[in-house]
């Protein structure tokens, strides 16, 4: 077969579930709404369009109020003693339309967001193009389906054939990462950053390092722009990850890739520091304060290790009584450690970043979101383990050969091994 049209089948299937994917969210709903981060991306967004202040914060609240109304019209709807329920966004409208921000208008809240402008820069040109609801609508859907694309690249990478690569790519649609990466909210552009990141990563252990490094990095930087912090935790982990890989591989490459992290690590640090960014400590205080509306608080390290304490005890728990998670991420281990071919321990990095994300922000109604790259082993893990499956069809056969090599003809003397 040609190698172009080698190439139109290798990408066929996964169009086709790209384009099935689309028809769904378009037609059957996601349940999609603005958060009260999304209004603040908005507003930014408006503002890199030529609105001021005022004008984007208007723009941005009808939107937000006009969303959260369809919801809750949507509930009422599902509620048997409702009758006839509209959407309308008036008491919201009547409520923010004067006031700095939907939150608060507290500086230092602010400068958690003023700091992380990667979103709103990219969603901006869907934002002028389509509205703010109908632009960071199709913006999300890009983002999920690029991440899937992204998996299913990866796992073509490491030399899984297209519908194998494919079970990757719905993997990632149909979990949390592909939900979070349609809302209108950041997700969708790190997640995005962390495939691009183990990609460039993945490169470079296969020896290419300039293309490899310039993915690396680049994924990296835009992650950073777009939220700092999980960058930062990203080149950090992979540093530590591959270290370790390192130590039982003694492979040249693997280390050429721990001091890359390692030194985008303290790039990121040192940026932050001479940005003055909001470091942990703000955003400590953000959480025991409730978005500052409450007196700073003494003791927030202490706060935070007795609030994990209390909050993994209740993950804990409620994974015991659905453990399909843990389940998925105990195959997905299993997989990547037979068949990974050296991503196991870029995708346990990302993994682990989703962990420490939830570590430093134990809240239950958050949790999700913030851990949400705990499921990237599951999306790498599931497709990888469906090698198992065709090693065990090859077994009869290799039984076979050895039967076949192990057949003496008349006269001759048998080689072999008697034991």
């Amino acid at each position: 077969m040609p190698r172009s049209t080698l190439l139109h089948h290798t990408w066929r299937l996964p169009l086709l579930i790209s384009v099935v994917y689309v028809l769904l969210q378009l037609t059957a709903g996601s349940s999609w709404t603005l958060f009260p981060d999304s209004y603040r991306y908005a507003r930014a967004a408006e503002q890199r369009l030529g609105e001021s202040r005022e004008e984007a914060h208007r723009t941005a609240l009808e939107a937000f109020c006009t969303s959260r109304a369809s919801a809750d019209a949507e509930n009422k709807r599902l509620d048997p003693l409702a009758h006839g329920a509209k959407a309308d966004p008036t008491t919201c409208l009547e409520r923010w339309n004067n006031a700095p921000d939907i939150t608060t208008g507290d500086p230092r809240y602010q400068s958690i967001f003023s700091s992380r402008p990667g979103y709103p820069l990219v969603v901006a040109p869907f934002i002028g193009a389509f509205g703010v609801l109908h632009g960071m609508r199709g913006f999300g859907l890009v983002m999920s389906l690029a991440g899937a694309l992204l998996v299913f690249e990866l796992l073509r990478h490491v030399g899984l054939s297209p519908p194998r690569a494919a079970i990757g790519h719905i993997a990632f649609l149909v979990s949390p990462l592909g939900w979070w990466s349609l809302q209108a909210l950041s997700e969708g552009v790190v997640t995005v950053c962390v495939l691009g990141t183990l990609w460039g990563g993945l490169v470079i252990m296969r020896g290419k390092y300039l293309p490899g490094a310039v993915l690396f990095a680049g994924s990296l930087a835009v992650c950073a722009v777009t939220r700092y912090s999980t960058a930062l935790l990203l080149a950090a982990l992979i540093a530590a990850t591959t270290f370790v890989s390192w130590c039982v591989r003694r492979s040249r490459r693997v280390l050429l890739l721990t001091g890359a992290a390692a030194g985008s690590a303290a790039a990121i640090a040192l940026v932050m520091k001479i940005l003055a960014l909001p470091n942990s400590e703000v955003t400590l205080q953000d959480t025991f304060t409730r978005h500052f509306r409450f007196p700073e608080v003494p003791n927030p390290w202490n706060r935070l290790v007795a609030l994990d304490l209390r909050y993994w005890q209740h993950w804990i728990a409620a994974q015991a009584a659905m453990p399909l998670f843990l389940a998925l991420t105990a195959l997905a281990l299993w997989a990547l450690l037979r068949y990974g071919r050296g991503l196991g321990p870029l995708v346990w990095a990302a993994a682990l970043t989703g962990v420490s994300q939830v570590v430093a922000h134990p809240l239950a109604q958050e949790a999700d979101r913030l851990g949400v790259l705990m499921w990237i082993p599951v999306v790498f893990g599931v497709p990888l383990a469906t090698q198992a499956l065709r090693d065990f069809r090859l077994l009869p056969n290799d039984r076979t050969v050895r039967d076949a090599d192990s057949v003496v003809e008349p006269g001759c003397v048998s080689t072999a091994d008697p034991r």
